[in-house]
Formats: structure tokens, C-alpha cells, sequence
């Protein structure tokens, strides 16, 4: 058995082991570079997909591993936020590693319409790339790139500075690899279930290292397949989560632990692995596959510091299925504690304890099950509106605008989750101005009834007046990309949760429960403490630059070097 092959089989013991144990009782001054040992030489940028920063106080008795280590010795801002207001995955990852908000780097949603091809844009899609994988799947069509990420990330500060640095990114999900990863790392990962393993694209190489082929061939992707999803605790400690049998979540049948994978069924090992994602074992494997990546490219091993960046993605799946409030989503968290737990013995082994730093952050939070919180009388006004209805009371509004303006009906361009895209150049040439057709729509959606106020594109690039003094408007104009943004975007009112499904939930809004997350950075000379200065996800890659000692580009977030490394 090889060296490589041996570390994973003793990662795989001790991340079962761990697990176990774990269910037991604005602009940025130049920097003056550190060099030798006060530089860390290997950076660590987490990012789980849809943490509340609640999570680590809710919980917080229950850890014994990695979130009970990174609270415990981190520097942890309590008022850590998302300052755009689109709350979704690929802007958020957008924004923490490229300091900026999507009105700059370009991301503004998961997707978007392109008026220029007159269809639904991807963030991570690049119609040239091509999948790397092992097998069948390699050469197929689904390659993605940072083509359209405009702003450079902080791997790419450091390359740019330090030549021989490297940087890797891996995630369950393509998008929040890509955006982490930035324009120039060495490579991004993800997993893609039709190949049952981690796979690249052609934009970042034609061939994958062969410790790639040789981690997806050898891990066993299906050793949670029999056994299923059970309680990594006894039942009694979930009491704090409330029922677990919760109508409103998942597809109304199965909403209990645990959850069951083999059904007999001749499908079922196919199945699986498109289910995968949807349980804590997708971030336990891709926090192996990190671990793996760690030791095969030798990172944070020489005076040149390398950068990794993770997003646990399985999380944002937990999340939007069951809910915050959730015996799984407790189930999960209690389980991360103890794959971070390995994953940070493992930093400390090969790279050395004080030898790295790791930041902790996410993409965005999450809104209670909205039924859940009328039944329980915690917000008497929550709702849903499952997109169809959605869909069909805006193109009803807007037909109203373009109706009374003379214009027919395929003016509507798009509707998307939180806007829509107009035909304008079709209404110019009737000798409707473009500020005129949006401010009529937008005057028709201000009267949806889940509709809270709304914003035209000529407001959000201050090309028409505020007379409304919106509290939330520099949150949308973060948002705002000319390009790709809609012509009238909507704020829909507090604790109205605009969903695809009738169960579950999402995110996507400027609200609390979608913008607080955890700040908390970790490892070096990094000071544990708690503070209460509010700071944004922006902020985080300034710091990591600072402590690196490079200079980032113009950006939106600061530095808090200063004040996670001071006593």
C-alpha cells in the first residue's frame, strides 16, 4: 500500500473515530509583509454553505472537535454579515474571496438572464470547457470556469505576488469551488455524482493529477449506502430541535431520522449518489478529499505560502430540506464538529500548528421553516409563495404596465427569484423610454401583496432620484450588475419566503436570518477572543491578506488583522 493510499486509510479510521467521539458527552493600507516563520505557510478559507451564525452558540455544548477547537482558540466576530443584499451561494462565495461585492465582481445571483443569447445564464457555465474526470464522463460538456467572475480572488492576489504560491479549491458544489478559486488557481474541484468521484474542468488542466483518479477509485462513496442516515446521539439530545416528524419538510414522508438509502430497489446505488449531497456525508467526503489534496500537492511545506479553500456544501442541502430548526441540521453540525476535528489534526500534523491560519465564514444563512413559524406563533405574519403562484401573479402585474404602455406581452423577457428582465429595446422602439416601461412595472409589482418595495435598474445605478430613502438600498445597489441585473428587482417582505417546493426553505433576502454568519479566523498568531464589532464576509480575505503580507486590489472589505491578533 503506497504512502498516500495509507494516510487516506488512516483519515477514514480516525474521521469514523472522530465522529464518534463527537456524539459524546473598504479599502485595504499596504501591508508590511512578514517574512520567514511570522508568515503562515498555508492560508485555510472555510466556507460552510448556509451557516447561521447561531449554529455555533446553539449547539455549542454539544462540540467536542473542530467547531469546539475553532470557538474555543479562534477570534470570533458575533455581528458577521452578508452586506449585499441577493443572499445566494455563488455570490457569497463570490464575495468572501474576492473582497467585493457582486455589484463588482459580477456574480449577482446562482443565475441570471443574458439579454444577449436570451436565456438563463450559470455562474460557473463556460459553453467551451470540457469536464476532467477518471471514465465516461470525461470530455463531457459540463465544464465550468471562472469565465465570468470580474474581479480576481485572493489566490490570485498571492500568485500574482508570490509566484510559486499555490491554490486550490474544492467544494460538493461546482459553483462554490469555482468562485473561491478565483480567475488563476491551480485547480478547482467537485463532485459530480454521474462520475461518483471529484472532477475538474478543462479550463484549469486537460488531465487530472493522478491522485485524483486514484481518491475516487479508492474511496468507498457508497460506505454510508447500507447503514443509511442514523442519530449520531441518543433522541433525547435533539429535544432542543422540537419534533422531528415535521410535515413541512423534505417530501412530507420522510422527515424522521434516520433516513434510509437502500431500499432494495435496482436503482437504488444510482440513486444515492445523487442523494449524497443531501446528507453530511457529502462534506465528509469532500473534507477528505481536502485533507488528500493537502498532503499529494504538498501545501504550506516550503517558505512560499499556498492557499486551500473549502465550502462545505452539503450543509445548504441539510439546510434547504429539513430546515434550520431540524433534528438533521443539529445531526449534521454535531457531525461537522467531527470531520473539522480530523481535518485540523491533520493541518496540524502536516503543516504544523502554528504554521496556517483558517478563516470561517459563510455564503449566507437560511429563513425558519415559514409554517413552522406561524404554527409555533413565533411570526404570526410568515408565509410562503412557491414560485408558480409567484410566476404568475408578476407576469399578471406586469401585463397590466405593458398593456396601459401599448406594448404586447413578450416584453416580459424573464422572471427570476427575485426580478425580471424587460425587453427594452423592444419598447424603444415603440417610444417607450426604458425608465418609463420599468418604472410602470415596477409600480404594478409594488402592489403584490408579498411584495415589500422595488427597485428599477435606473435607481440601483442612481441614474434616477431616491425619494424613498430605503434603508435597504445600498444593500441592492451591492448587489446591482448592469449587465445581468433585472430591470425591477423586488424586496419581498420580512419573513416571506419566496420557494420553489411547498416544504423546506431557502434563502436569497437582506435579512438577518439570511446575512448573519460567522466571522472567525483561527491558527498563526491569531489571539482567541470574542468580538463585537460588526464586519462583512468581504473582510475576510483583506485579513488573510494582511497576515500573508500582500497587497490586495481595490476592494470593498478592510483588514482585521489588527484586531484578531492583538490581546
Amino acid at each position: 500500500m503506497s504512502a498516500a493510499k495509507l494516510s487516506w486509510t488512516v483519515a477514514l479510521a480516525l474521521l469514523a473515530a472522530c465522529t464518534r467521539e463527537s456524539g459524546s458527552d473598504a479599502k485595504v493600507h499596504a501591508p508590511e509583509a512578514p517574512r520567514g516563520e511570522s508568515r503562515p505557510r498555508l492560508v485555510v478559507l472555510l466556507v460552510v454553505d448556509q451557516m447561521r451564525a447561531d449554529y455555533l452558540s446553539r449547539y455549542a455544548d454539544l462540540y467536542t472537535g473542530g467547531l469546539a477547537r475553532l470557538r474555543q482558540q479562534g477570534a470570533l466576530f458575533e455581528e458577521g454579515h452578508l452586506q449585499h443584499a441577493l443572499t445566494f451561494t455563488a455570490p457569497g462565495h463570490a464575495s468572501a474571496a474576492t473582497a467585493t461585492h457582486p455589484s463588482r465582481h459580477g456574480i449577482i445571483e446562482n443565475e441570471w438572464y443574458d439579454r444577449s443569447v436570451r436565456k438563463k445564464a450559470y455562474a460557473a457555465d463556460d459553453k467551451d470547457a470540457r469536464i476532467t474526470a477518471s471514465g465516461p464522463r470525461a470530455g463531457s460538456p459540463d465544464g465550468r470556469s471562472p469565465e465570468q467572475l470580474m474581479r480576481p480572488a485572493i489566490g490570485d492576489w498571492l500568485k500574482g505576488q508570490v509566484p510559486k504560491a499555490r491554490v486550490f479549491s474544492v467544494a460538493f458544489k461546482d459553483r462554490a469551488s469555482v468562485m473561491m478559486g478565483g480567475q488563476h488557481p491551480d485547480r478547482a474541484y467537485w463532485f459530480d455524482p454521474a462520475a461518483a468521484g471529484y472532477v475538474s474542468s478543462s479550463w484549469y488542466g486537460e488531465a487530472l493529477p493522478a491522485w485524483v483518479a486514484e481518491f475516487n477509485g479508492e474511496t468507498n462513496v457508497f460506505r454510508r449506502f447500507a447503514e443509511g442516515w442514523q442519530r449520531l446521539r441518543e433522541p433525547d439530545v435533539y429535544a432542543r430541535s422540537g419534533a422531528d416528524k415535521v410535515e413541512f419538510e423534505a417530501d412530507r414522508v420522510h422527515t424522521e431520522l434516520p433516513h434510509v438509502f437502500d431500499d432494495g430497489g435496482p436503482q437504488a446505488r444510482e440513486a444515492f449518489l445523487k442523494e449524497l449531497q443531501w446528507t453530511p456525508f457529502g462534506d465528509e467526503l469532500t473534507l477528505a478529499f481536502a485533507q488528500r489534496l493537502l498532503e499529494e500537492e504538498q501545501l504550506g511545506v516550503d517558505a512560499d505560502p499556498d492557499i486551500l479553500l473549502v465550502s462545505c456544501s452539503s450543509a445548504d442541502y441539510v439546510g434547504h430540506r429539513y430546515g434550520p430548526m431540524s433534528h438533521e441540521a443539529q445531526d449534521y453540525y454535531m457531525r461537522l464538529d467531527g470531520y473539522l476535528d480530523v481535518f485540523l489534526r491533520a493541518l496540524d500534523k502536516h503543516v504544523g500548528a502554528g504554521n496556517y491560519v483558517l478563516a470561517l465564514t459563510a455564503d449566507h444563512g437560511a429563513i425558519p421553516i415559514p409554517e413552522l413559524l406561524v404554527q409555533s406563533g413565533q411570526q404570526k405574519d410568515a408565509r410562503r409563495v412557491v414560485m408558480a403562484d409567484y410566476k404568475a401573479q408578476v407576469t399578471r402585474q406586469v401585463g397590466l404596465a405593458t398593456k396601459a404602455l401599448g406594448l404586447p406581452p413578450e416584453v416580459l423577457l424573464d422572471i427570476g427569484e427575485t426580478g425580471v428582465w424587460l425587453d427594452v429595446a423592444a419598447a424603444e422602439a415603440k417610444g417607450i423610454a426604458a425608465p418609463e416601461l420599468r418604472a410602470a412595472v415596477g409600480k404594478q409589482l409594488a402592489g403584490l401583496d408579498f411584495v415589500a418595495e422595488v427597485f428599477t435598474a435606473d435607481l440601483l445605478s442612481g441614474t434616477a432620484p431616491d425619494t424613498g430613502a430605503s434603508e435597504f438600498l445600498e444593500r441592492y445597489r451591492r448587489s446591482f450588475f448592469p449587465a445581468r441585473s433585472p430591470d425591477v428587482t423586488l424586496r419581498f417582505k420580512e419573513w416571506t419566503l419566496a420557494a420553489s417546493y411547498p416544504t423546506g426553505t431557502s434563502h436569497g433576502s437582506p435579512y438577518r436570518y439570511d446575512t448573519h454568519v460567522p466571522v472567525l479566523f483561527f491558527g498563526g498568531p491569531v489571539v482567541a477572543k470574542t468580538l463585537a464589532e460588526p464586519v462583512g464576509t468581504v473582510d475576510v480575505a483583506p485579513t488573510l491578506a494582511e497576515l500573508l503580507g500582500i497587497t490586495p486590489p481595490q476592494v470593498d472589505g478592510r483588514s482585521l488583522a489588527s484586531l484578531v491578533t492583538t490581546r
